[in-house]
């Protein structure tokens, strides 16, 4: 039971919101999506020492690793600025 509780606390989200732009939730779930898609249909996987079994999972962990940047293009920018303007409305 202790390492189910500890995989459900582990990464820490507080810590995965500062990393990622904006501190978005929003940004932070798509990306770990859109990199456990990748791992899938490329088999593109780190040389890293997973904790963890599932791709997304693996991915959040890169991403509190600082193996994975999330980068915006200018779209994107805009298009989280606008859920952010709207979240606070």
């Amino acid at each position: 039971m202790d390492n189910l509780l500890q995989n459900i606390l582990y990464p820490p989200l507080d810590v995965l919101i500062e990393k990622v732009p904006y501190n978005s939730r929003f940004v932070l779930i798509n990306a770990a999506a859109k990199r456990a898609k990748n791992m899938i249909e490329k088999r593109n996987i780190l040389h890293f020492n997973y904790k963890l079994d599932k791709f997304y999972d693996r991915a959040l962990e890169e991403i509190y690793h600082n193996k994975l940047k999330i980068k915006l293009n200018k779209i994107e920018k805009q298009d989280i600025l606008k859920i952010l303007s709207e979240e606070y409305l």
